[in-house]
């Protein structure tokens, strides 16, 4: 899948239809790209599509984060609650938000807030898809909400 980059002429971010009362931001382009552990591109693991949509949707190139390991390790686990500095905690996520995911009981995932209960992420089972954190398989692991304050 080819994506289209950020250009000056590049549309401002828009909202999809959905059967949800709450707008989504749309994005559709982003779907179906490939994972890859610890993937910047062209295959990306969560934080790497994170970063990708940050950049080419809102401008903001987030911080780079290294040591990442192809295992969770207490390791992965301090680097992303470190990095957390530069998020705030949210009860109630807006699209653009982050929402941080236990695994195996530590936070080691992350999807990007689209609106409407859904996310963007990308697993080691799947491509860049849209899911519902509110399904079963992700709302008991939910750790929370955060929103980029840098």
């Amino acid at each position: 899948m080819l994506r289209r980059p950020r250009t000056s002429s590049t549309p401002a971010p828009r909202l999809a239809y959905s059967a949800s009362p709450y707008p989504m931001i749309d994005v559709s382009e982003y779907v179906g790209l490939p994972f890859q552990p610890g993937g910047r591109g062209p295959r990306y693991d969560c934080y790497g599509l994170l970063r990708l949509v940050y950049a080419d949707r809102l401008g903001i190139p987030l911080p780079e984060h290294t040591g990442y390991t192809a295992t969770l390790t207490p390791t992965t686990t301090a680097m992303i609650q470190a990095g957390l500095v530069d998020w705030t905690p949210v009860p109630d996520p807006d699209p653009w938000d982050v929402v941080l995911i236990l695994v195996d009981g530590e936070p080691n995932h992350i999807g990007l807030v689209i609106g409407g209960g859904h996310m963007l992420h990308t697993t080691r089972r799947t491509d860049a898809c849209i899911e519902s954190y509110q399904r079963p398989r992700w709302r008991t692991r939910v750790e929370g909400f955060y929103r980029w304050s840098s």
